[in-house]
């Protein structure tokens, strides 16, 4: 059970919620003359492209609704909370993902580290836009970071009191897979929904190799117990034939499952290389948060590791990060000052810890973002 100050609690039972504001978000509409399978393919390559992460230290899920928009959400897999054996791992808004809004509609998700700011430009159950929170909603900081954040999108600032506020009360999962989520409304009453299909392990944070191990995990403790029940039901003898021919069945599946997983890579990788060519002129135009952190990331060079990425006021990003040494950290601060998409408005004199450089920046992007929607 996870308790806010506030009051607020969440009961959770095989689901462990990361906090919204450790996550980047980014929402993709449906692309014309793909299949769906490629359009999530696509979703989720454009994402690691332009995530400020390296891949390999990138955690990330994604989520399709029926219209055939994706969602895909990531970050730094070091600051994740332990999942444990047998655990879903989950953004903390995803359990908002069960019901479709009307267009336009915005809603703060209310927890103890803060929650999030939710965007439904097109309406549906996906948010075009989600920022995370980092101030408990009872402090009087909170407003002014809901204030920024309108401001740092060029969004005009609604009447706080009237943007609808929701807290998940209840996350599980049972031992099949379905995850099952309770959300308190605004007016107190509680909206519940379930997601049983593959989108839930889309959806989870823990690395693919992880995920297929649980899943095998899964689908033997379910044949374990079904067998014990069967067997329970017959002579022994019986019994003893029937858990032969589970465990025969269960060898095979695991064949199988093996042959799957050593598949040959490289036909994966010349798909994605094709579908990455087709996708090339298909881009959005409107400028996001999302794209200009993929420019900031793209300006990085190689050596630098960035640890956190955020803003405090309108345009500006906080970058704090690692470097091995200030030779690099100075041919990236250059590189930053004589590109004009970006204005190095503070530089702090870097820091030395353990053998390794550490910095802070604030940069600003000139002429501000564009509006969403």
């Amino acid at each position: 059970m996870i308790m806010s100050e506030n009051g607020k609690k969440t009961e959770t039972s095989g689901v462990v919620l990361a906090p919204a504001g450790h996550f980047v978000f980014r929402s993709y509409d449906p692309v014309e003359g793909i299949s769906a399978e490629e359009a999530r393919e696509a979703a989720l390559l454009a994402f690691e492209e332009e995530a400020p992460y390296p891949v390999e230290q990138l955690a990330c899920g994604h989520y399709e609704d029926s219209s055939g928009r994706v969602a895909v959400w990531g970050c730094d897999r070091a600051i994740l909370p332990e999942a444990g054996k047998g655990g879903f791992l989950f953004p903390e808004f995803f359990a908002l993902f069960g019901w479709g809004r009307e267009e336009g509609t915005v809603e703060i998700l209310e927890s103890a580290e803060g929650g999030a700011l939710l965007f439904f430009d097109k309406g549906g159950p996906l948010p075009t836009e989600i920022i995370g929170l980092r101030s408990d909603p009872g402090e009087p900081a909170f407003a002014n970071e809901v204030g920024a954040a309108f401001r740092f999108l060029n969004r005009s600032l609604p009447d706080l009191d009237s943007i609808p506020r929701l807290s998940v009360s209840e996350v599980s999962s049972d031992s099949r897979g379905r995850f099952e989520a309770v959300v308190t409304l605004t007016d107190g009453a509680a909206k519940s929904w379930t997601l049983a299909d593959e989108s839930v392990w889309g959806a989870d944070l823990r690395p693919t190799d992880e995920i297929k191990k649980f899943r095998v995990e899964k689908v033997a403790a379910e044949r374990i117990w079904l067998g014990t029940r069967i067997a329970a039901g017959f002579l022994v003898f019986v019994g003893l034939l029937q858990i032969v021919s589970w465990t025969f069945g269960f060898w095979v599946g695991q064949k199988e499952e093996t042959r799957q997983q050593q598949a040959p890579l490289v036909a994966g990788v010349e798909e994605r290389a094709n579908l990455a060519s087709r996708l090339k002129d298909l881009g959005e135009s409107r400028l996001s948060v999302f794209e200009r952190l993929g420019d900031l990331n793209l300006a990085r060079p190689d050596g630098i590791q960035f640890l956190d990425v955020r803003f405090d006021e309108p345009d500006v990003f906080r970058i704090e990060g690692r470097v091995n040494n200030v030779r690099v950290l100075n041919e990236f601060v250059s590189r930053l000052r004589s590109d004009a998409r970006f204005v190095v408005k503070d530089a702090p004199p870097p820091r030395t810890r353990d053998g390794r450089v550490e910095f802070e920046l604030a940069v600003q992007i000139p002429g501000g973002m564009g509006g969403q929607g």
